[in-house]
């Protein structure tokens, strides 16, 4: 038997707007070292006009992390493209799937459903200026277009005639007309077998599957069918579950406890504050950490007493959790 290539992309953790900015990817880093991380969505005007803060140096260490970048026009996002791998990012993402109605007015997102040939010239472009891995991030259709045919012959265009053979695809359709992003996220059915027929259809193509997926049973269970997963809120609702992802989805032995996590966490946080972060931008994205866990509404109840005080001591948080854990005996410490 073939010993299966590394695939970075089997594990992903989606771009969250507004959501996973450079703390919430650190938090995360620290608690995997194998998940791939993307950015927020950056629009390719606010990198140009550097109008966005989002776009940091990127350290090795902090690999592998995926820039998302959002707009239409080629030569722009192959400037973005540049300027990223000079900050030594090494994955790019083209998002061809937000169904917001700004995204719509931008000529950007799920709109390009309609233009594949727009995808094409940017990805052409990005990859004669750089070697950057490239992956586009797409619905399986737009409006009442949720067809296999529609999406096969949208893959195999982009893909036949550009470098790009990574495709991220939410596993329901975009509605573009009078329709919110929220309703967007909730309304239009889940389809997971197209993606699995399209992964059969095209298998030398890496098929990540992206959409209402859970836990990380749910996540095996896709990982037979596909060759990536990518989960959003249900990771920002339970980070430990990044933990899980290094054994289960990775066999890589995370030795790292919950102490030890909680340790490196306490010290970045303390570094970010010598450096006049307000706490409340990190400690916002560990009040789920404990999440199902014994005790995790004192933890909540502890963080958001205690956030506004920029004098925080997050260890002595720690042992007030620990206190009024210690009667389950169920916690690994």
């Amino acid at each position: 038997m073939k010993k299966k290539k590394n695939n970075v992309y089997r594990f992903c953790v989606a771009p969250m707007f507004k959501y996973t900015d450079e703390y919430c990817r650190k938090i995360y880093r620290i608690i995997s070292k194998k998940a791939l991380l993307f950015t927020e969505m950056i629009s390719a005007n606010d990198i140009l006009n550097k109008k966005s803060k989002k776009i940091i140096y990127n350290k090795n260490k902090e690999n592998p992390i995926a820039i998302q970048i959002s707009g239409s026009n080629p030569d722009q996002i192959s400037r973005c493209a540049e300027i990223s791998y000079k900050k030594n990012y090494k994955y790019i993402n083209l998002n061809v799937g937000c169904p917001s109605i700004k995204a719509q007015q931008g000529n950007f997102g799920a709109i390009l459903m309609k233009k594949p040939n727009i995808i094409v010239d940017i990805i052409n472009k990005i990859s004669n200026n750089t070697s950057m891995d490239i992956s586009v991030k797409t619905r399986i259709g737009i409006n009442k277009k949720e067809n296999y045919n529609f999406l096969k012959n949208f893959i195999y265009y982009i893909s036949s005639k550009s470098s790009c053979k990574t495709f991220i695809l939410h596993a329901r359709i975009a509605i573009l007309k009078n329709f919110s992003t929220k309703n967007n996220l909730r309304i239009p059915k889940i389809n997971y077998n197209i993606v699995y027929k399209i992964k059969k259809k095209f298998p030398n193509l890496k098929i990540i599957i992206n959409g209402e997926i859970k836990t990380i049973k749910d996540s095996l269970k896709h990982l037979e069918n596909t060759d990536g997963v990518m989960l959003g809120r249900s990771v920002y609702k339970s980070p430990m579950i990044l933990k899980l992802v290094d054994e289960k989805i990775f066999n890589y032995k995370n030795k790292n406890s919950y102490k030890t996590i909680l340790k490196q966490i306490f010290k970045y946080i303390n570094k970010k504050r010598l450096e006049k972060i307000p706490i409340y931008k990190i400690t916002r994205h560990i009040i789920n950490i404990f999440k199902n866990e014994p005790g995790s509404s004192i933890w909540r109840k502890l963080i958001c007493l205690n956030r506004k005080n920029n004098k925080i001591n997050i260890e002595n948080i720690f042992k007030e959790y620990k206190k009024y854990n210690e009667k389950y005996k169920k916690q690994k410490f």
